[in-house]
């Protein structure tokens, strides 16, 4: 895969409310408009500092994981097919010890792209430890990614109210934070990116972790996320079926039956909290597919298909002219 370096360059307050600047920061752009590139979410920030593993025996099938991410970045990769003016931020999971950037990240973004979507794979700071920090630093790279993407919607020929989040398990998890909650402070604004709204206009769910509560939880999630000696007031808090309201966007839920590693109760909750409060709501249960399927590229079974089920979930959102 060919990756060409196009870096965001962290423009002040002052220079970015100038038209005629807007209008040079995109022709900045347009060399690189139709490759895949990766892009610094924050200001002044370089990228390729990350460190990387590969589970992938096979050099022609990667399947590469970060373990270490010091410099947070999305991964643009732009449709391949006739644009269909929508964006999907992917959120990888690996229950914060990995970020799968194959099965969960550029291989979901390739699938969409020929279905028209502009696709922008996450590279966050993973929640480690419990720790506050470590815990609102994930949450803000999902927010500027967001907001990163709204800002550059004419940048890319996406619509501003077509912009959404797909979490896959542990990912999931912060997918659903940025649709409950996305106008939490979880970091100062740094430019005038950060005026932007972060909220997703739909939101996927892949096989998620969502709920903190025992015996539906994933055990490491939610250690990694809140630490190991968690409280009830936390987890009821924080459980993201209990944080559900009316102006979270309409959700796409897609679980296997057989998951050994997150319960179909944290798909079936939320889609219980979601109908309550009055929101679009669409689950998929599969049979087979246990955790972390992907794509589904070595099983011809009937979960292989989410990703048709979801593009034309996601079209109908569109109100037509």
């Amino acid at each position: 895969m060919n990756v060409y370096h196009c870096f965001y360059s962290g423009f002040g307050a002052r220079e970015m409310k100038s038209s005629f600047l807007s209008a040079l920061i995109f022709l900045f752009y347009l060399p690189c408009a139709f490759a895949n590139k990766e892009i610094p979410i924050w200001p002044h920030e370089v990228s390729g500092n990350n460190t990387f593993i590969n589970f992938s025996k096979n050099p022609a099938d990667n399947n590469r994981a970060v373990t270490k991410v010091d410099s947070p970045e999305i991964i643009y990769v732009p449709p391949a097919g006739k644009n269909n003016h929508s964006a999907v931020l992917i959120i990888p999971g690996g229950g914060f010890s990995y970020i799968m950037q194959d099965l969960e990240g550029l291989d979901v973004a390739k699938v969409l792209s020929k279905k028209g979507y502009s696709s922008f794979v996450l590279l966050y700071r993973m929640p480690r430890g419990g720790s506050d920090v470590n815990r609102n630093n994930a949450f803000a790279d999902v927010q500027r990614a967001m907001r990163l993407i709204r800002a550059g919607a004419a940048q890319y020929r996406i619509a501003p109210d077509q912009i959404g989040v797909m979490g896959f398990s542990a990912g999931a998890y912060l997918a659903a934070n940025v649709s409950n909650d996305p106008d939490a402070t979880n970091y100062p604004p740094r430019d005038d990116v950060d005026q932007v709204s972060a909220r997703p206009d739909f939101a996927a769910l892949i096989y998620p972790v969502l709920s903190l509560q025992d015996g539906v939880t994933h055990n490491g999630t939610r250690a990694a996320m809140f630490g190991k000696d968690i409280s009830t007031d936390i987890k009821q808090r924080f459980s993201q079926e209990d944080r559900v309201t009316a102006h979270t966007p309409p959700t796409f839920l897609v679980q296997a039956l057989n998951d050994g590693t997150a319960s179909p109760q944290n798909a079936l909750r939320m889609f219980e909290a979601l109908r309550k409060n009055k929101v679009a709501v669409e689950l998929h249960l599969f049979q087979q597919g246990g955790h972390g399927f992907g794509i589904v590229k070595k099983q011809n079974i009937p979960a292989k298909n989410w990703p048709t089920l979801f593009s034309d979930w996601q079209s109908s959102l569109v109100k037509q002219p």
